[in-house]
């Protein structure tokens, strides 16, 4: 009885650096479009702080308030994920060396 695993012939080989390689530019990929998203979320904060200013006195504030916290929640879990990747590829640069 034959045990041993059958690989696939359509299966493509690849070493572990090229698939460190393409794990870090994945990561890559992924920081800019984390940071992309950041900085449209920081926009959308100084937007939304903007028209607070002008406008508080016309806005119901319990959902102004509610509104912002969203958007601030938003930023900071997008920072959480932007640090993990991060941190991910700085581990795999230092294997890459």
């Amino acid at each position: 009885m034959d045990t041993q695993l059958k690989i696939p012939k359509n299966v493509e080989h690849t070493n572990p650096s090229e698939n460190t390689a393409k794990e870090y530019e994945s990561l890559v990929q992924q920081e800019d479009e984390h940071i992309e998203r950041l900085k449209t979320c920081t926009k959308l904060i100084w937007d939304a702080l903007a028209i607070i200013s002008q406008k508080a006195s016309v806005l119901h504030m319990e959902t102004v308030k509610e509104a912002a916290d969203h958007l601030h929640i938003m930023e900071l879990d997008l920072r959480r994920e932007l640090f993990k990747v991060r941190l991910k590829k700085s581990i795999l640069a230092n294997k890459m060396k």
